[in-house]
Formats: structure tokens, C-alpha cells, sequence
């Protein structure tokens, strides 16, 4: 081969090398080999934990374990849908309460644990002795639970959404009021929730004992939660949060406000009562039995295996209500039908060998922390406006990180290949000598 053409392919060779080098540097490799010391991107962690068994448990409150004000009446939960009794002023037959259906049980707290709740237990409290006067302060210490919850809950995320397949029943005055509860959803952002739930029940009224009309049902927030902690999503975590109620106001149905007790459950859930005619039993009213309609502790578990909270299951002590003395309250919320005659209260079983300490509430329980902006609820107007569906809250997408310079070998490299191919092009030839 004649030099001048090897020196050619020579530089040739070291251009290709500085393209080469370059787009090697820059791009990761030609062939995607990472630069040495490169780091592969890393993956963005998650803390979401799917959820196939969470169990959902709350007593509503104190009032819906309590006797109710007609003579012989009590307020308690039942399992599944009770039977649409098809009249007025009619109180529940033994043949009609549930303890257990599907997923959904009704429990009752001895003083010890929570025990399976019995027929009798529905107007005893939690020794086993006859139910007091509705302000006495002694309640049955019911409540429910839910089990087989699907959804996800994410802490690092702050976002949780579990929902519930199951129908419970609120009964009130032993069945002259009733309404049903059915599928209850639970969502949290921000270290906010709502609990909905789809309600149903019927119209009674006072001035016509014998009237009784269902109403169609409604998806309502059963409970607004202002300041939830998921805790561990691990085995056996959960959260137990107190539901607002404290300060929480409605318009137009003569609320009780400005005194310890005074609050209510959500606008919507007390504009649906009001269709039913029992609205003055989920806000201050100025009855007897306002302490006892603050909400109980609602407790989620994530599993069958969480821990079971025991929320103190007495009501509070009983109090004088102070009031407008320009107002004069009622001492009792008003019965929704007559008083009739329902079955006599159980006599107390015989005490065992030491009596189980009946939990008590502080006299003076501490009022829950209040944001500074007082939470309202939505007014309530004579026939209540369309709510919005439930939305499944999802945790926001991960920010993508952003690519640093580009190193500077390449440059180097290259440069020194391309200014050799020079090198070799300028170099002389050497002449081969001529044969005489």
C-alpha cells in the first residue's frame, strides 16, 4: 500500500474514534453501556398497602345505646335491615333484631371486652343492671363493626379508601324511629376523612303517631374526621380518630350553641334526619341528653388482626344544661310517635364472685382541639340539595428527577483523536529513491 494512503486510513481511524468518544460520552454509549461512575436512576418508593380485610368499628354515639324517653323504649343497633314495620307508633319484636348478618356484627362492652350483643342487653347497662332514665348517664354500650374492607391506604401519602358491603339499622324509641345504614366508604387526604354511607328510613311525626312513609335513600357523610392518623399500614395497624362535632353548627332547626355539649353530626346526615322527622337527635338541642349525643371514636383496622380499641363505652356525666335563659329548651328531645307498652326491661343477672369495674369519664373530659376557623356544616334547607358523589382519592405522581450536565471527558477524548488525525495528514511522505 502506498504511504500517503495509509496515513489517510490512519486519520481516518481517529476521526471515527472522536465521533465515537463523543456520542459515547454524552448519550450513555452508542452500545447503552452507562459511563463508568454513572447511577442508574433511582425508583420512587411507596408506602400504598392494599386492603382486603380492614374492619370498621363505632358506636355512633352514647345516645344510640341509650333508653329513650317514652316509658319501656330504648335506642340500640341491629344487624342488617330491619323489617319495614309498614305503620307508625309500632315497637320492635325480638324476631325482628339481628346481632349478626353478613359482614356486619353488633357488640356490647361488660365493662372487660366487647362480647357478642344479646336481646336482653339492649336495655341493660354494661353490669347487666336495668337501664337508668335517658340522663342517668348509664347506656347499653353498643356498637358495630364491619369487616372485609377493600381499598388501599398509603401514610406516606397521607390517602386512605376503604369501603364496606353492609346494612345496619338505627333504632330509636324501641322502633317508632328507624333508619338504615348501608355501605359505608372512608376517604382521607391532607390528614383530613369523611365516612359516607348510603341512608334510608322512615318518616314519623309527632302530631300523627300513625303516619309512616319511607324515604328513598341518600349517600351522606355519616362522620367528618379533621385530623386523621393512618398510623402503620403493616400488620395490625390502623387508625382511631374522633369524629367533629363540638362547635359544628346548623341553620334553621333551633340549635343550642355556645355551651359545652353544643355541636352536631354533618349538615347533610341532619338534613336527611329532618326528613324523617328525628333531626333534633344529631345536634345540641337543648335536651337532657345533649352530652350524649357527641360522637363516639371511630376505629378502622387494617386488618382481622388489628388492634381492637376499646372507646370509653359510658356516656358522659350527667350535667345541667346551660341556655339562653330568652329560650326555653325542651328537657327532652321530642318522641317521634306515642309511648307504647314494649317488652319489660330484663332484670340483671346475678353478680359474679367481683364485680367488673364499670369505666367511667372524667367529670370534666377535655374539649378536643378546635382549628381556628370554626367548622360550619352546610345549612339545612326544608328539602336538602344534591351531594356530591364520593371521590377515591389517589396519591399525587412522583415528581421526575431532573438529568445533571453532561461530563466533560468526552470533549477531551474526542478533541485529542481528531487533533492525532491532523497530526498524521501533515506529516511528509517520505519519496521512495529511483532505481538508475
Amino acid at each position: 500500500m502506498r504511504p500517503d494512503r495509509r496515513r489517510h486510513g490512519i486519520a481516518a481511524a481517529l476521526a471515527s474514534a472522536a465521533v465515537v468518544a463523543l456520542l459515547g460520552g454524552t448519550s450513555g454509549g452508542v452500545l447503552g453501556a452507562a459511563p463508568a461512575g454513572a447511577e442508574e436512576p433511582a425508583e420512587d418508593p411507596t408506602t400504598r398497602v392494599e386492603l382486603d380485610g380492614a374492619v370498621l368499628r363505632w358506636g355512633i354515639n352514647h345516645e344510640s345505646s341509650n333508653r329513650a324517653h317514652a316509658p319501656d323504649t330504648y335506642n340500640f343497633l341491629s344487624a342488617g335491615r330491619v323489617p319495614d314495620p309498614g305503620r307508625g307508633g309500632t315497637t320492635l319484636p325480638r324476631s325482628s333484631w339481628q346481632q349478626r348478618e353478613g359482614d356486619v356484627r353488633i357488640q356490647k362492652w361488660d365493662g372487660r371486652r366487647w362480647r357478642p350483643a344479646t336481646w336482653k342487653g339492649l336495655s341493660t347497662d354494661t353490669a347487666g343492671k336495668p337501664l337508668g332514665p335517658p340522663a342517668s348517664g348509664s347506656t347499653s354500650g353498643l356498637r358495630f363493626t364491619i369487616a372485609s374492607g377493600e381499598g388501599y391506604v398509603d401514610p406516606a401519602a397521607g390517602t386512605a379508601h376503604v369501603a364496606w358491603d353492609g346494612d345496619l339499622t338505627v333504632v330509636y324509641y324501641s322502633g317508632m324511629s328507624m333508619f338504615h345504614v348501608s355501605d359505608p366508604v372512608l376517604d382521607v387526604a391532607d390528614g383530613r376523612g369523611t365516612l359516607t354511607a348510603t341512608v334510608s328510613g322512615y318518616a314519623s311525626s309527632v302530631d300523627d303517631p300513625g303516619s309512616w312513609a319511607p324515604v328513598p335513600g341518600e349517600t351522606v357523610t355519616l362522620a367528618d374526621l379533621p385530623d386523621v392518623d393512618l398510623g402503620d399500614a403493616g400488620p395490625g395497624g390502623g387508625l382511631s380518630v374522633e369524629p367533629a362535632y363540638r362547635g359544628v353548627t346548623v341553620d334553621g332547626l333551633g340549635q343550642t350553641t355556645g355551651e359545652e355539649w353544643s355541636g352536631s353530626f354533618p349538615g347533610a346526615f341532619v338534613a336527611y334526619m329532618d326528613r324523617l322527622g328525628t333531626a333534633a337527635f344529631w345536634f345540641s338541642s337543648g335536651s337532657s341528653t345533649d352530652p350524649f349525643k357527641v360522637p363516639q371514636p371511630l376505629a378502622v383496622s387494617y386488618d382481622a388482626t388489628g388492634t381492637d380499641p376499646a372507646p370509653t363505652p359510658t356516656a358522659p356525666p350527667t350535667q345541667p344544661v346551660i341556655v339562653n335563659p330568652t329560650v326555653a329548651p325542651p328537657t327532652a328531645d321530642p318522641a317521634p310517635g306515642p309511648a307504647p307498652v314494649a317488652p319489660a326491661p330484663v332484670a340483671a343477672p346475678a353478680p359474679a364472685p367481683v364485680a367488673p369495674a364499670v369505666p367511667t369519664v372524667p367529670a370534666a373530659p377535655a374539649v378536643p382541639t378546635v382549628p381556628a376557623a370554626p367548622v360550619a356544616a352546610a345549612p339545612v334547607a326544608a328539602a336538602p340539595a344534591a351531594l356530591p358523589a364520593s371521590t377515591q382519592l389517589v396519591a399525587a405522581a412522583p415528581t421526575p428527577a431532573v438529568p445533571g450536565p453532561a461530563p466533560s471527558w468526552p470533549w477531551w477524548l474526542a478533541g485529542a483523536l481528531l487533533l492525532a488525525a491532523a497530526v498524521v495528514l501533515l506529516l511528509p511522505v517520505p519519496r521512495r529513491a529511483r532505481v538508475a
